[in-house]
């Protein structure tokens, strides 16, 4: 076989055929030559077994929120990615999770809700200048967090539904987020 087949044996792309024809050449001049690859020392081989993180499913959760808020989160995200390249992929729903986690760690005691009840209402409709002070976006949270949202927001309401809505949630999380890191 041509030297030059060789030495450019895996560098370019050849066909599944091709690339078995080459492969068996190769290992017939190794053969040839009495270079074999060295067989691994013999160690026991002991049974691994594999522990295959099971990733949370994650949901889209929505807020509505005043656009400083919005821009809070933006800002201490771009900081975070500023800081260390091991933040490189750090986002605002990675942002929200940290609330989410601040306001777990105040150790407030959470009153569960009913099973199947959102204890979110549907508010009037925004129109004008409040459009503008206002912005509508969603972040993706595991399972967990969005329990933790909801029975903190019916745990807040008492016994008024709609007393305390997503907005105060945002509200208060973006609260803790600035104690701890400050105005940005």
């Amino acid at each position: 076989m041509k030297p030059s087949v060789l030495s450019n044996f895996g560098k370019k792309k050849e066909s599944s055929g091709q690339s078995l024809k080459l492969q068996d050449a190769f290992q017939k001049m190794q053969r040839k030559t009495g270079v074999l690859p060295s067989p691994e020392p013999a160690e026991p081989k002991m049974e691994q077994k594999k522990v295959e993180k099971v990733k949370p499913k994650n949901y889209n959760f929505s807020f509505s929120s005043e656009a400083e808020n919005m821009n809070y989160i933006r800002a201490l995200e771009f900081e975070k990615r500023q800081q260390d390249p091991e933040f490189f992929q750090f986002t605002a729903s990675d942002v929200v999770k940290e609330g989410v986690d601040l306001l777990r760690q105040t150790g407030q005691r959470l009153k569960k809700r009913p099973s199947g009840m959102i204890p979110t209402r549907r508010g009037r409709v925004m129109k004008g200048t409040e459009l503008n002070n206002r912005v509508r976006t969603s972040f993706s949270l595991t399972a967990n967090d969005v329990e933790f949202i909801y029975d903190y927001i019916y745990t807040k309401s008492g016994n008024v539904l709609g007393a305390f809505t997503k907005e105060d949630f945002m509200n208060e999380m973006i609260g803790a987020l600035k104690a701890k890191y400050g105005e940005l």
